[in-house]
């Protein structure tokens, strides 16, 4: 696994190939989980070519990552919604991604670079960017962002002073590196910190930063900030709305959270085991000594590493600066929203874990042949086990949560979602006692107030409607928000004249585009079609691909004696529903059209 030759490494990535294929195996029998939905299972954008061109427009998607999501509208339309497909191409892209790491570190000269690829393949820690499909992001941009590298290489070695070789076609390189980077950074724009690499791949190949080197980075270090900065925005303005509290940190405090989480990511690097979806959330003090010592760890590591970069070995700097400055976005100085239940996740170290690996490898390439295939046979087996392992905790969203919660009972995130899994199928009563024991441990202020709404919701669901209005109207009461359940619950108990106050008020506020349907439905129940349409309207301005929406709009305008108007928004929801496939809903829509042309 050093640096065999053409023939051999052929069939050392084959195989490295098919051992990633069968060590992501229970993967494939898997399902969706948390946030599946709004990347696939419940993305209407998936639905039509409409759908598709809205992927690209900033907004319509929960982030702007429309490489992501045009690969899923793709997929839906070659199978629909299996999951078996989009596990499987997670897989594959991994895989590829494995495979082209190898390639740009021996494009490098690195010894040992088989081993890198190797390590990226078959980590367990990467478990959490393959199994999980709506990690598309990472696995996707890592393609992208290799392929770029190896791009730049090629570019380099006919634009270089230092090399002999010129030529023509290093524009064409140029030009690649550019395209594969720009897609890489609409896969995930945390990629924008390829060029920064490719600084410390110049610095690696011990060649000066002369301008004529670094003027083609510009380009790349500009498009990278652009797309880094409107992600950062939307973060910002997203998590900050929903939870300020838990995102009100000092400097210091963020600083510290930083220092921690490179030494946490490291030590799991080191030794994988055991792994969770969520991590604890630390209570960070910054007054106290024995905070800083991460700080003081990361400190001591930069000096041994400076020095030995003086004595002319670079690998420790370069690993070191590539591992903390491709994670920089998600240690904590920028609001991101795991930040809300946790400083750390597996996910967050997925490219930057080639930093360390790089470092590990040449001492592996030191070994005698034989001792390499041993050390790599053994890691193989390791490796692949510890993922296969890992792997099947991503079968459903019920077994997600209930392992998260066996490797840390305090993740009041996973507590909450497991009562939602358990409702979603009926089981209200466990739900119930779930949320009960989420609540007696919950520190956070935001955790327990969205564990009080879940808990005021499946009280309504048990049919303890007293209750739940009980609850809701306490949230209300210490938080706002809460409109539009309130006049749920009011309406289950027959007080209409009070759910019609609190729908009126959530019109009247923020919550307005999310109150625009439900409030158009109680209208059309309560006898005002011609309000009820015009609400729907304005919904639809915003949202044309709501076919639910299309539907309710038929229904209003045939209550307003506009049965013109009603054929039209049927037709447009049935055009929509042959685009999606869904001949269910599609029976139902044609007898609907039926019964309006005939007047009823």
């Amino acid at each position: 696994m050093g640096n065999p030759p053409p023939s051999r490494a052929r069939w050392l990535a084959l195989a490295l190939f098919v051992v990633t294929l069968l060590a992501y195996r229970p993967a494939y029998a898997a399902g969706f989980v948390w946030d599946d939905d709004f990347y696939v299972t419940a993305n209407p954008h998936l639905a039509d070519l409409a759908g598709l061109a809205r992927i690209w427009v900033p907004g319509h998607t929960p982030q702007y990552y429309p490489a992501v999501f045009t690969s899923f509208w793709l997929q839906e339309k070659l199978h629909g919604l299996a999951p078996f497909g989009y596990h499987l191409v997670n897989v594959l892209l991994h895989a590829g991604a494995a495979l082209l790491a190898w390639r740009v570190f021996h494009e490098l000269g690195l010894r040992g670079a088989g081993f890198v690829g190797l390590f990226f393949a078959l980590h367990p820690v990467h478990v959490e960017s393959v199994a999980w499909i709506a990690e598309r992001k990472n696995v996707l941009s890592a393609v992208f962002y290799l392929a770029a590298a190896l791009a730049w290489l090629r570019f380099q070695r006919h634009h270089d002073p230092g090399d002999v070789r010129t030529g023509r076609w290093h524009v064409g390189w140029y030009a690649l590196c550019c395209a594969l980077f720009l897609a890489a950074l609409l896969a995930k724009s945390v990629t924008c910190s390829l060029p920064a690499a490719l600084v410390l791949v110049l610095w690696f190949q011990r060649r000066r930063l002369t301008l004529r080197r670094l003027a083609p980075l510009v380009p790349l270090f500009a498009l990278g900030l652009v797309l880094a900065l409107h992600t950062a925005h939307y973060e910002h303005t997203r998590v900050i709305t929903e939870s300020a509290a838990d995102f009100e940190l000092s400097f210091l405090t963020r600083t510290a959270i930083a220092t921690r989480a490179l030494c946490f990511y490291l030590q799991k690097l080191l030794v994988p085991w055991p792994l969770a979806f969520i991590y604890p959330r630390w209570t960070i003090e910054p007054g106290a000594l024995v905070t800083w010592w991460a700080a003081l760890a990361l400190l001591t590591a930069t000096g041994a590493s400076l020095v030995a970069w003086k004595r002319g070995v670079r690998g420790p700097f370069l690993a070191l600066a590539f591992f903390a400055g491709t994670l920089f976005p998600a240690l904590g100085y920028f609001d991101v929203y795991p930040l809300r239940y946790s400083f750390v996740a597996d996910h967050f170290q997925y490219l930057a874990s080639l930093g360390p690996f790089a470092l590990l490898a040449p001492q592996l390439a030191r070994l005698s042949m034989r001792a390499q295939a041993a050390a790599a046979l053994g890691l193989a087996l390791a490796l692949g086990a510890l993922t296969q392992l890992q792997s099947r905790a991503y079968h459903d969203a019920e077994t997600l949560w209930r392992t998260t919660l066996a490797r840390n009972p305090e993740a009041w995130m996973a507590r909450g979602n497991l009562a939602q899994s358990l409702a979603e199928r009926g089981a209200h009563g466990e739900a119930l006692a779930e949320l009960e024991l989420g609540l007696a441990a919950v520190s956070s202020a935001s955790g327990r107030r969205d564990l009080e709404l879940s808990r005021a919701l499946v009280l309504g669901q048990l049919g303890r409607a007293a209750e739940s209005l009980a609850a809701l109207e306490a949230l209300q009461a210490s938080g706002g928000g809460q409109e539009l359940r309130l006049a749920g619950a009011l309406e289950r108990l027959g007080r209409f004249e009070e759910a019609r106050t609190w729908r009126e008020q959530a019109l009247s506020g923020p919550l307005r585009p999310r109150a625009l349907v439900p409030v158009a439905l109680f209208e059309l129940g309560r006898g005002d079609p011609e309000r009820a349409t015009a609400l729907l309207m304005e919904h639809l301005e915003a949202h044309p691909e709501d076919l639910d929406a299309l539907l309710f709009l038929a229904d209003a305008r045939a209550a307003c004696g506009d049965l013109a108007g009603a054929i039209r928004a049927a037709e447009e929801a049935r055009t929509a529903l042959r685009a999606r496939g869904d001949a269910r809903t599609l029976a139902l829509v044609e007898r609907r059209l039926a019964q309006l042309r005939a007047g009823r």
